[in-house]
This record gives structure tokens, sequence and C-alpha cells, in this order.
């Protein structure tokens, strides 16, 4: 199961990957990338160009992250248990 928030992050990245990120003032420490795709919108509809990475964080917790490129800008979207 998962639960969706699209809530903006702060996210520290290495080498381009997220490393870490602040969520509602809770650091969460990134441990591994499971997987990573893009989404590009059509220009006349919305413009969306999101970069989304699927991590699994510190206590074997995955989360879904995406970089809005558009607005340069970071979400949380999933969190699954």
């Amino acid at each position: 199961m998962s639960k969706r928030y699209d809530e903006e992050v702060r996210v520290e990245a290495d080498g381009g990957m997220p490393a870490g990120f602040t969520w509602r003032g809770r650091h969460v420490d990134v441990l591994d990338v499971i997987g990573r795709w893009r989404i590009e919108g059509r220009w006349w509809a919305d413009g969306r160009d999101r970069e989304y990475w699927r991590v699994e964080a510190s206590g074997g917790s995955v989360w879904d992250l995406y970089h809005d490129r558009r607005r340069r800008r970071w979400h949380l979207e999933r969190l699954w248990d």
C-alpha cells in the first residue's frame, strides 16, 4: 500500500541523485536509489517535466520523490509501506 502526499521537500543531492531530504521538519537519509524515470507533458497541455526517483531510506521505507524541472522544486509524491 502507499499514501500520496505531493508535498514540497528540501533535497540534498550527491552527483545529481537524492542523498537525503527534509520533510515536515524531519531529515531522512537515502540509502539506495531503486528506480528513476521521467515524465514530460505536452507543451500545449500543462508542460509537465518531472524526474522521479524511487528511493529506499533509513529504516527500509520506500519513497517516491520528483524534481519539477520547470519550477526547480522537489516534491515527495508517495510513501510506500
